[in-house]
């Protein structure tokens, strides 16, 4: 048959391969002119690679094999090229704003956790804690992702405004009592809201961190804690303890030990 060719001769024509030609035959999307009904050879009309491109050009710009199937079986007007490019367009602008977005959240969190990183090689001390008798609330979460929210919630049933602190606020994550949950506490030296007592027993040894504004994420703050307590021998042994000072300081103070007494 004159002015045919093979798949193989119709993918190194196109620059695209014969699984993908494979593939787009059985979504209905590429015909072949012939296929040899004893070897089932499929043969190609030199036209046809002029439709390969078209689908090859539709699947560059990000349309889903569906559209592109109505699309060039309808026929392919100016009018309906327009409109899905327009639409396409749309889309992609979107996603764009969208992981601008992402993109300036992850680098404000990397730039957090560096400078935490760096804070805590510098502020790290070792002192005694001692006792403390509050007057806050508590929450038990799951774990450590619910803490955010229940921070949040514990600080507006104080009434209080963490951009706004007119005196400390000390809040505690105790996950020494129970392995499957946490105990979020929000407590203050003294107030006239509605609150329990939370008491806070005296400390030998703890790790203290002075950070001079409130990092976008306190866990990634305790994990570089941690972490530099392990390269000097020591663990977290006790509830962490977060004060948060008028004006966007934060003191992190946590009990520990060695790792070898502890393992």
């Amino acid at each position: 048959m004159s002015g045919v060719e093979t798949i193989g001769e119709l993918a190194q024509r196109t620059g695209t391969s014969r699984r993908m030609l494979r593939h787009w035959e059985a979504q209905g999307l590429l015909t072949p002119a012939a296929v040899d009904p004893w070897t089932n050879q499929r043969r190609y009309s030199l036209a046809q690679a002029g439709r390969v491109r078209a689908i090859a050009g539709f699947r560059a710009l990000g349309f889903g094999l569906d559209a592109i199937r109505d699309l060039i079986n309808q026929g392919l007007s100016d009018a309906r090229l327009v409109e899905l490019l327009r639409h396409r367009e749309a889309e992609l602008a979107d996603r764009i704003a969208e992981d601008s977005t992402a993109l300036a959240h992850v680098r404000a969190r990397l730039h957090s956790i560096e400078r935490s990183r760096n804070t805590i090689m510098n502020t790290l001390t070792l002192s005694s804690l001692p006792a403390m008798e509050l007057q806050g609330l508590t929450e038990t979460v799951g774990d450590e992702t619910e803490i955010p929210d229940a921070v949040t919630r514990l600080l507006i049933a104080l009434n209080l405004d963490a951009a706004a602190l007119t005196q400390d606020v000390v809040m505690t994550y105790d996950g020494t009592t129970d392995e499957n949950a946490i105990l979020v506490s929000a407590a203050l030296h003294s107030t006239h809201r509605p609150a329990g007592t939370i008491a806070l027993p005296a400390v030998d040894r703890a790790a203290l961190v002075q950070l001079p504004e409130r990092p976008i994420n306190t866990a990634d703050v305790w994990i570089a804690l941690d972490a530099e307590l392990e390269a000097s021998g020591l663990r977290a042994i006790g509830p962490y303890r977060q004060t948060l000072h008028p004006g966007g300081a934060t003191t992190l103070a946590v009990p520990v030990g060695e790792i070898s007494d502890c393992s």
